[in-house]
């Protein structure tokens, strides 16, 4: 009798195969499905509502460039952006030193604006000016409204929705530009000349980025 036969000669064997089949295909089915239930009611489940304590990992995405710029020049400044995690904000910071001046008086200063134009979301450009005494201007540009890094707790709530609370829906990404112009204030030489003209200006990015750390509190799912 060959391997055939042996498998398939009789009633009892096909019914063995057939009922083989049938336990191999519905009982990883069946425990599919009692994992999926079991998630629903655990603390892990993304559906089920209760209390959460909710904290925010931070991390840091940072640039800077640095020109050597005389007055009344315009500089522009880039930072390209790309961020796999949230991004909370972005600061951009301009600043330059006035060290070569003799006296009060006469400290030179800087304009800047961004243009976010290249980023996407929809964010607002700032304009600012500033003295060159070290950090000369600030902006910080929020990119996922309402956050502040504060952890807290969320009530009758699913974790599902508190994660789509804090999605930065892909904003922030791109090429941030900002342009600067300088003004050189320098009190006169006897012989006509001027102390100084031009000054190092560097522009400096700090991207704030974040994922969610969110479990549920003790008895209450």
């Amino acid at each position: 009798m060959d391997l055939t036969q042996k498998l398939f000669g009789s009633q009892r064997a096909v019914t063995i195969w057939v009922v083989s089949v049938v336990f191999a295909v519905v009982f990883p089915v069946y425990f599919s499905m009692m994992a999926a239930s079991m998630d629903e009611g655990s603390g892990g489940s993304t559906g089920a509502k209760g209390q959460w304590q909710v904290e925010f990992v931070e991390s840091d995405i940072t640039s800077s460039e640095t020109s050597s710029m005389s007055d009344g020049e315009q500089a522009d400044f880039y930072f390209d952006l790309d961020a796999e995690e949230m991004i909370a904000y972005v600061e951009i910071t301009v600043s330059c030193n006035d060290n070569d001046d003799p006296g009060p008086g006469f400290t030179d200063s800087v304009d800047a604006s961004t243009d976010l134009s290249g980023v996407d979301g929809e964010l607002q450009d700032e304009t600012g000016s500033g003295s060159c005494n070290g950090d000369a201007i600030q902006f910080v540009i929020q990119v996922t409204p309402g956050y502040d890094g504060a952890s807290y707790l969320a009530s009758d709530v699913s974790k599902s929705d508190i994660e789509a609370q804090w999605d930065d829906q892909g904003a922030g990404r791109g090429e941030w530009m900002t342009s600067v112009t300088l003004d050189v204030s320098s009190p006169p030489t006897p012989l006509g000349g001027i102390v100084d003209d031009d000054e190092d200006v560097t522009v400096s990015w700090r991207a704030v980025t974040f994922t969610l750390s969110i479990n549920a509190v003790a008895g209450e799912l």
